[in-house]
């Protein structure tokens, strides 16, 4: 059963359902024409999100505004504001599906490693592409080799050896 809620600081304009929707309510606008300025009715509707390039979904709440995360949107409707250090975390791991019972709130480091768990990439390489690269850099093979073989930039393979990135993982 779906059920709908005011997103907090969008009270009687937008809500957020259990099923990962969001939808605009019926609303009187501001025009301004040459004649002055007057009001004109709405309709609300279920709002079309549009896929950022993490794979994620986003709505533009008002006219002018960024989008926003539709996963955050249920999230700070039904579970409350995200606490500090904490993001979203999908527990299937696609960012497309933002049902309530698929979002909880959950450390960086737990958001990143969910996503090995289900099979996928938080970023270009796998975990057994940073094991490779490990110890490939290990065996003395030279970082620009490396970067050829994957098909990467030497600042990315430098990263890892100097443990700039993927340091949570050892």
């Amino acid at each position: 059963m779906e059920i709908w809620r005011d997103i907090p600081g969008y009270e009687g304009r937008y809500q957020a359902s259990t099923l990962g929707r969001i939808r605009s309510l019926d609303r009187r606008v501001p025009v301004y024409d040459s004649t002055g300025r007057f009001t004109r009715a709405v309709r609300g509707r279920i709002l079309r999100p549009g896929k950022c390039r993490s794979g994620h979904v986003s709505v533009v709440l008002g006219n002018g505004k960024p989008g926003s995360m539709v996963h955050q949107l249920i999230c700070r409707t039904f579970i409350g504001p995200c606490p500090k250090g904490m993001e979203v975390l999908h527990k299937n791991g696609n960012p497309c599906d933002n049902r309530l019972e698929n979002l909880h709130y959950g450390t960086r480091t737990e958001n990143i490693l969910d996503v090995y768990k289900v099979g996928k990439r938080w970023r270009k390489f796998s975990l057994n592409d940073v094991d490779r690269i490990r110890f490939e850099l290990f065996c003395g093979i030279p970082g620009h080799e490396i970067a050829k073989e994957y098909a990467a930039s030497d600042a990315t393979i430098s990263a890892i050896k100097r443990g700039r990135t993927y340091r949570w993982y050892q």
